[in-house]
């Protein structure tokens, strides 16, 4: 394989952020604090009222010095390190084998063999749908907040009740009290179907994520990404990333050696996008009667946080990794 830095024209990028439980995230991030991983990680989870912010990024490299192949990575959290702040993935989803071998071989990446499947292949991008989605996603929201604001209004009723003696707990219960409908923190998702589906795994399908907006023929090169910007690796957004300590192996037989390899940094660069938009959030869901990792599973189940990112025809440069001292 070439020697990194790696770039990745055109890429087709999609961000959905989560909330992970901190306990579900230091199982899995080579943490200080983390007596699973020998020697501890040298990274500091970054963490908010018990829940550290990671998410799901689905990539379709469209050009890479591979070829095309298209990825998942589960992040189970922010971490930092030497004033650096990144993201840690602790589990990614590659769907060919060079994509398995030079990402832990080059760049220290936990990549596995398995598949990625998109939606029905004549989803249009429809800027109506999105719409559509927000103004669902928001009814969702307005209608929970309203029953929590009745609710906690009837509580405030039921208490002055009590305490004048016109009601009596367990006896004479208030109206309040006897008409109440149950409350649920957790309705029905808008998004209904959309969303990622884990059907073991390795194995991943991708529910109502739209096509991609056409790019223009003028913009098209021969080998089909824009000439604007798309070939120009300098300048852009840079995000520090964090990688390494995955089980060695032995060079003669490929054994496990039952050590970790060195924590890793390396910059990975934004240079251009042809678009960016915010989506509705997209859920998570298992298959039935699917086994999933316990550790995967439990930074999966964290709550959605809303929007998601989507970004089309974005230039992604992965720079050389370097060895970070524990």
């Amino acid at each position: 394989f070439p020697l990194p830095p790696w770039s990745f024209p055109n890429a087709r990028v999609l961000y959905q952020p989560t909330f992970v439980p901190v306990k579900a995230a230091r199982a899995v991030t080579p943490t200080t604090s983390n007596q699973n991983n020998e020697g501890g990680g040298g990274l500091t989870l970054l963490s908010l009222f018990g829940y550290t912010l990671g998410g799901l990024f689905l990539v379709e490299w469209t050009h890479s010095p591979i070829g095309p192949y298209r990825e998942v990575a589960v992040l189970s959290g922010l971490v930092v390190r030497d004033f650096s702040i990144g993201a840690w993935a602790s589990h990614i989803v590659v769907t060919s084998p060079e994509a398995v071998e030079s990402g832990r071989d080059l760049f220290g990446l936990p990549t596995v063999l398995g598949s990625i499947d998109f939606g029905d292949d004549d989803e249009d991008d429809n800027v109506d749908d999105d719409i559509n989605e927000w103004y669902a996603e928001g009814l969702v929201v307005g209608e929970t907040m309203g029953k929590w604001i009745i609710n906690r209004a009837e509580d405030i009723a039921i208490t002055l009740k009590y305490a004048a003696g016109t009601a009596v707990p367990g006896i004479a219960e208030p109206a309040e009290i006897l008409n109440r409908r149950p409350y649920s923190s957790s309705p029905k998702s808008s998004t209904r179907d959309k969303g990622f589906v884990w059907n073991g795994d390795t194995a991943i399908r991708v529910n109502g994520w739209n096509g991609w907006k056409p790019l223009p023929e003028t913009t098209k090169n021969e080998d089909g990404f824009s000439n604007a910007g798309d070939t120009n690796t300098s300048g852009g957004i840079s995000l520090p990333s964090f990688s390494g300590r995955l089980n060695s192996r032995s060079a003669s037989d490929s054994t496990t050696t039952g050590k970790k390899t060195p924590l890793l940094r390396y910059p990975l660069r934004l240079v251009s996008a042809r678009s960016l938009r915010l989506r509705p959030a997209l859920t998570t869901k298992f298959a039935s009667n699917v086994i999933v990792r316990e550790d995967l599973r439990a930074v999966l189940d964290g709550p959605r946080a809303c929007p998601c990112i989507q970004v089309d025809g974005v230039m992604v440069v992965a720079g050389k990794p370097v060895e970070i001292a524990c």
